[in-house]
C-alpha cells in the first residue's frame, strides 16, 4: 500500500543547520533516526541567498508505514482532526498524501500541521488509487 516516504525542508541563511536536521529527525521514529540518510542539496533563492534543502526518502514500505503513523500519533487531535478534514484536497488520484509540519515546532518536540512556509514537507507514495488511499489514511487517522 505505501511504497514510499518523503520529508523535505529548507535551510535558509538565517538558521541553523543542525537545529533544522534536528526538527527533521523528530519526524522519525527514534529507531530510524541514525539509518536514514539526510540528502542536502543546495539552491539559490529569489534574492540570491543560498538556501540548502534536505531531503529524507524512506524508500522500505514497512519504515516508511511506520513513519506515517509515528507522525500521526504525535500530531495531537486538532491535527489530526485537520488532517481528516481536508484529506480528501490532499490526496491525488495517485494516492499519494501531502502535508506539512511545522519545523519550529518540530524542533521544539512537537509536532503541528501547518500550511506556512516554514515547514517540513510530508509526501507519501501510495499503491492502490486514490479511493483505497484514502479508506487507508482515514484508519490510520483513527487509530
Amino acid at each position: 500500500m505505501i511504497v514510499s516516504l518523503n520529508l523535505r525542508t529548507s535551510v535558509h541563511a538565517t538558521e541553523v543547520n543542525e537545529r533544522v536536521v534536528k526538527a527533521l529527525m523528530e519526524l522519525l521514529p527514534e529507531d530510524l533516526r541514525n539509518n536514514v540518510t539526510v540528502e542536502v542539496g543546495s539552491h539559490e533563492g529569489y534574492y540570491g541567498n543560498p538556501i540548502e534543502v534536505l531531503t529524507v526518502n524512506i524508500r522500505d514500505p514497512q519504515a516508511a508505514a511506520r513513519t506515517l503513523n509515528y507522525i500521526l500519533s504525535r500530531l495531537g487531535e486538532n491535527g489530526r482532526r485537520l488532517l481528516w478534514e481536508t484529506l480528501e484536497e490532499r490526496v491525488e488520484s495517485s494516492g499519494d498524501l501531502y502535508f506539512r509540519v511545522n519545523k519550529q515546532k518540530a524542533y521544539l518536540g512537537s509536532l503541528e500541521v501547518d500550511e506556512g512556509d516554514d515547514v517540513v514537507r510530508v509526501h507519501v507514495r501510495f499503491s492502490g488509487g486514490r479511493r483505497k488511499a484514502l479508506a487507508y489514511y482515514r484508519e490510520a487517522l483513527k487509530s
